[in-house]
């Protein structure tokens, strides 16, 4: 479920599109909300000042629960990104490793022309690694 919420919030929030999409549906579901409560509540025949506490009691804890699943989701999509950085981060070191060990063992071969095409390949993709992944690499310094 969390999962869910997570992805949602993360398809939700990628545009202000969305965002604003989501703002006017929640408006106006608490308008609803508040007219069901108060059509309740007239309905009932209860005395004025009870029919007001009661529906501003009822439409705090619907706008209360709604905050709540709002900001579960939140936390959910923040953990969600935090993971994807934290498995792009372990690819990210894993790959420098092994270019590593792979310029190493090369140091001691010979073959010249070999020796630079390895190095010119492994300069390459250690290059592109960080431009593809800046921030991760100032993270795990």
């Amino acid at each position: 479920m969390r999962a869910i919420l997570a992805r949602a919030f993360l398809l939700i929030f990628q545009s202000r599109r969305g965002v604003y999409t989501t703002v006017a549906c929640a408006t106006v579901l608490f308008g609803l909300f508040e007219y069901a409560v108060s059509s309740w509540c007239i309905g009932v025949k209860l005395d004025p000042v009870l029919h007001a506490t009661l529906q501003a009691s009822i439409v705090g804890l619907g706008a209360g629960v709604a905050l709540w699943v709002i900001l579960m989701g939140v936390m959910e999509r923040r953990k969600l990104v935090e993971c994807e950085l934290r498995r792009v981060a372990e690819l990210n070191h894993s790959v420098r490793n092994s270019l590593e060990v792979i310029v190493l063992a090369h140091h001691t071969e010979q073959d010249s022309v070999h020796k630079q095409m390895v190095l010119e390949c492994t300069d390459r993709i250690d290059k592109k690694l960080r431009e593809l992944f800046p921030v991760i690499e100032n993270v795990r310094s």
